[in-house]
């Protein structure tokens, strides 16, 4: 089964939230939202621009102390939550390193993001995905995804956020400062839990391989857009 990660290049972030207006609508959670409950969220700040969102850790701390197993690791990536398990005792809000989780009184639940599972599960792009106007977020094959980032990093002299935090996630931040100056948690870093993919166990062949596939459906998602834009300016 394929395993899928993001992308975020804050370099290319503007803070207009079109990804969490988008998540808001695909998930039709308005009421929660009213209440400060987002599953993605950009918190402009005098620094840059943080992204909260669900990391969706390789071994996510969550999943191992949640008493009734409402949230768990899919094969693919996502970290998924079933609200109707789980019984509101906030175990995953004080365990998240990354401080995701967010607990509504009124529902007695928690607000996290799930990657979009439904749409991915399809072979369509998360809803934030398919919205950034800058196309400052991109969705892929975890390896290529984690590839790009690195070479990414390396190229342009960024900073790369979600590489080893925890021990790996499925969502890299591309920033050129460091992200904890704008908001990202101060995560103690750990060797990837997944070195194979660390270590490009595909190949480069391969990885170079996912990397195109990644990158022309990126082509076409922009392509899509801007047809679509010149269209409603005629």
């Amino acid at each position: 089964m394929k395993e899928y990660a993001i992308l975020l290049d804050s370099t290319n972030c503007t803070g207009c939230n079109s990804c969490a207006y988008r998540c808001i609508q695909e998930f039709q959670y308005h009421d929660g939202a009213s209440r400060g409950n987002f599953r993605t969220f950009v918190q402009i700040n005098d620094e840059g621009l943080y992204h909260r969102r669900c990391m969706h850790c390789l071994e996510p701390q969550c999943v191992k102390n949640c008493p009734v197993s409402a949230l768990t690791k899919s094969a693919y990536g996502p970290v998924l939550y079933k609200i109707d398990t789980c019984i509101g005792c906030q175990t995953c809000v004080r365990v998240c390193p990354f401080h995701i989780p967010q607990y509504d009184a009124t529902t007695k639940k928690i607000t996290k993001c799930s990657l979009c599972a439904h749409r991915v599960s399809e072979g369509k792009e998360p809803a934030c995905v398919e919205a950034c106007p800058t196309y400052a977020l991109q969705f892929g094959e975890y390896k290529a995804i984690m590839a790009e980032a690195r070479d990414m990093a390396k190229k342009k002299k960024l900073n790369l956020y979600g590489l080893q935090e925890n021990g790996g996630t499925h969502v890299f931040v591309l920033a050129e400062e460091d992200p904890v100056k704008f908001g990202y948690p101060k995560v103690a870093k750990k060797d990837l839990k997944k070195k194979a993919a660390f270590d490009g166990d595909l190949g480069i062949p391969a990885i170079a391989a996912l990397t195109v596939v990644g990158f022309k459906k990126f082509s076409e998602r922009r392509s899509r857009i801007e047809a679509e834009e010149k269209k409603n300016k005629e």
